[in-house]
């Protein structure tokens, strides 16, 4: 028997969120070295420091973000699996 279209379509939003989880540290890092980059070129004139300092701040952040929602996600498939009594703690 064929997976239904309900299922499918589950099964994508599920595989697009986790996507989205992996590259949250990326994006959080060229985000906010891209900030720190402008500061550094039109505020404060010096090297790269505002760069570096902001770049490395989006990559915990992103971290951070990225636990926060695997956790969530976790959960969430824990409750919705056939396999479990739909308990997260279990």
């Amino acid at each position: 028997m064929a997976p239904s279209n309900d299922s499918q379509n589950r099964d994508r939003a599920r595989q697009a969120k986790a996507w989205v989880l992996a590259l949250d540290p990326i994006y959080g890092m060229i985000g906010f070295g891209a900030l720190g980059f402008a500061i550094d070129r039109w505020v404060v004139g010096s090297g790269r420091t505002w760069m570096v300092a902001l770049g490395i701040t989006g990559l915990i952040v992103g971290f951070y973000r990225f636990i926060r929602e695997a956790m969530a996600l976790n959960k969430e498939q824990t409750r919705s699996s056939s396999r479990t009594d739909g308990n997260p703690d279990t």
